[in-house]
């Protein structure tokens, strides 16, 4: 077994939230992100998705390996919107603490809203939600293709020698 490497910037990753009334939740977990940092914690009410499947029984620390809890982020913008019939925003994150890496991407212990990505103009009502919600978190509005520049200013995706 191999040490994980320190890393000497924080991890940067991507993802999709759905926004009710000025909140982001997780598109395919009950779980509201009140502030602009969330703590992963595997809840008991997870056991009841997909009828437990992929989760857990004991309670563990999140990120684990054997369960499907923690905080999902891509680690590249744009890999997975979040489609359906609520408002939606896609965003970039810095994360910490234990990380399980993936192919696409990782799950993490800690994350923090760093960017969220203004929708086009179009589609005003994603495009008014977004505004709302990082005006009430202290975060950038950015374009979507200045996502990675913006979060350069606060560190980087995982190197590639670290990807599996």
């Amino acid at each position: 077994m191999t040490a994980a490497p320190d890393l000497l910037e924080p991890v940067v990753g991507f993802r999709a939230w759905k926004v009710i009334d000025d909140r982001l939740l997780s598109p395919y977990i009950p779980c509201r992100w009140d502030g602009p940092v969330m703590h992963a914690e595997c809840y008991p009410a997870n056991r009841s998705l997909l009828r437990g499947e992929g989760w857990l029984d004991a309670p563990h620390a999140s990120p684990h390996p054997a369960c499907q809890c923690g905080i999902y982020a891509y680690h590249q913008p744009g890999a997975q919107a979040y489609y359906g019939d609520w408002l939606w925003v896609e965003g970039a994150v810095t994360v910490w603490g234990r990380l399980e890496v993936h192919r696409d991407g990782l799950r993490a212990e800690h994350a923090r809203v760093e960017a969220l990505a203004l929708p086009g103009e179009r589609d005003g009502a994603r495009r008014a939600a977004a505004a709302a919600v990082a005006a009430r978190l202290g975060v950038h509005l950015v374009e979507p293709e200045a996502m990675v520049a913006t979060t350069a200013q606060v560190g980087a995706p995982l190197p590639r020698a670290l990807l599996p």
